[in-house]
């Protein structure tokens, strides 16, 4: 196993020097950098994410890709955080007195959409898009039909226009965190 220190730790079955045949545990300082180790991979802004570490005490910033999460220091070696509204998929990081530590992959931040408005409309109808996640969409479907003009406003918004061929169906948005449904469709 390798925890967050740098260090591979590992058990033998047997082997050791008394000719007992018993087990061995040892370590091995292979000069990786200590990391940030993920319990969850992935979750939606607002939700706590364990982070275990070493030499937490004094940590002055957690973050989510590039945006910063509120986090509370429970222990030198462990600490909880809640995924920013603006967090973005990619790596954490957590800066400590002496060094900032990164994860050894990257999180998920899974995009939410709670509602839209209008939920009805000809072609051309601009969508009001509201959700968790939203940053750095890269697609948004009425039904199974990609809206070509779409934007962005925050973390928590997207407008996109209703293109022509639009069928009757649910609200989809893709981030690089995954895709989104709606629970409603859009008529």
């Amino acid at each position: 196993m390798q925890p967050s220190n740098g260090r591979i730790y590992g058990v033998t079955e047997r082997g050791n020097a008394n000719g007992l045949n018993q087990g061995v545990l040892y370590g091995l300082d292979n000069a990786a950098p200590p990391s940030v180790l993920l319990t969850t991979v992935s979750g939606t802004a607002g939700q706590t994410v364990q982070i275990p570490a070493g030499g937490l005490t004094g940590t002055s910033k957690v973050k989510f890709g590039s945006a910063t999460a509120r986090f509370h220091v429970v222990s030198d070696t462990f600490l909880t955080a809640t995924v920013p509204n603006n967090g973005t998929t990619g790596l954490v990081s957590v800066t400590t007195r002496s060094r900032t530590l990164v994860s050894n992959r990257k999180f998920f931040v899974l995009p939410v959409i709670s509602s839209f408005t209008p939920t009805s409309g000809p072609v051309g109808t601009q969508v009001m898009i509201v959700g968790r996640g939203l940053l750095g969409a890269t697609q948004v479907k009425f039904g199974s039909v990609k809206a070509t003009s779409f934007t962005v406003n925050s973390a928590t918004s997207i407008t996109a226009s209703v293109l022509s061929g639009a069928v009757t169906g649910k609200v989809a948005v893709t981030t690089a965190g995954g895709t989104a449904m709606s629970q409603a469709a859009f008529t």
